[in-house]
């Protein structure tokens, strides 16, 4: 998965930056990213079972233990070391068919929302890099950035490059966007449902926590930010759009 530069640069770009696992379907897609490489032979096999196994606690625990998430990702990046990036990619392709059909019933009319009131729609997301970006093509998105693991000669060598979902990681590429020419942080949006997503909402205008997890939700008490469900997200983010869209 190398890293490429994805920051714009249309003059007052607008952006709509989304989580995907969790915001746009439930579940974690890097779960079964991981089953799928598992069950092919691409990756090594006990590091990629020992990565499921932090993921199920991560996704068990209310408040997940410190330190969980880094372990995750080390743990992942060691479970692709030798992998190549066709079997990568062939995983990824497999795990976004298979997830595809559980995305939120909204999800089409927000998109077309976002769309229409001029927003560049990009996935940012902690689930590994190539099924958000399956997730963008498929979904007609400007594009889709997880985590990143370095490739040489084709293969992975067991290093990441970026994780957006660890501490730092998110705002750093919303940092990216705002140092392009004409990013419009104003009338950009963000949605997101967990804690990290909070790193960016303070970066854009109007911030949206959907189905927040619990450190989320005390996060957003007190600041400007819309807490909504899969029954008001739509309703909201239409006045927000309008709004946008005016400006």
């Amino acid at each position: 998965m190398a890293a490429k530069n994805r920051c714009g640069r249309d003059p007052a770009a607008k952006y709509a930056i989304l989580d995907l696992a969790g915001t746009l379907l439930p579940g974690h897609t890097s779960r079964h990213y991981l089953q799928a490489l598992v069950d092919d032979g691409s990756c090594d096999r006990r590091a990629g079972l020992s990565c499921l196994e932090a993921i199920g606690q991560f996704a068990a625990a209310e408040k997940a233990p410190p330190g969980l998430l880094d372990e995750i990702y080390r743990r992942y990046a060691l479970a692709m070391k030798g992998a190549t990036v066709a079997q990568a990619r062939f995983a990824a392709e497999k795990t976004w068919r298979a997830n595809r059909g559980k995305l939120f019933s909204f999800v089409p009319e927000l998109l077309s929302l976002l769309r229409a009131s001029g927003h560049r729609i990009h996935l940012l997301s902690g689930d590994p890099d190539f099924p958000v970006q399956e997730a963008a093509i498929d979904l007609g998105l400007s594009g889709g950035h997880g985590t990143v693991a370095e490739v040489a000669d084709g293969r992975f060598t067991g290093r990441l490059l970026s994780a957006p979902g660890a501490a730092g990681g998110k705002l750093a590429f919303v940092r990216c966007l705002a140092e392009a020419a004409g990013f419009d942080a104003e009338n950009s949006l963000a949605i997101g449902n967990s804690a990290s997503d909070a790193e960016i909402f303070a970066s854009v205008g109007k911030a949206v926590a959907f189905e927040p997890d619990a450190e989320l939700r005390r996060l957003a008490a007190g600041r400007p930010w819309h807490v909504v469900d899969r029954r008001t997200i739509l309703r909201v983010c239409a006045r927000l759009t309008a709004r946008a869209a005016a400006a």
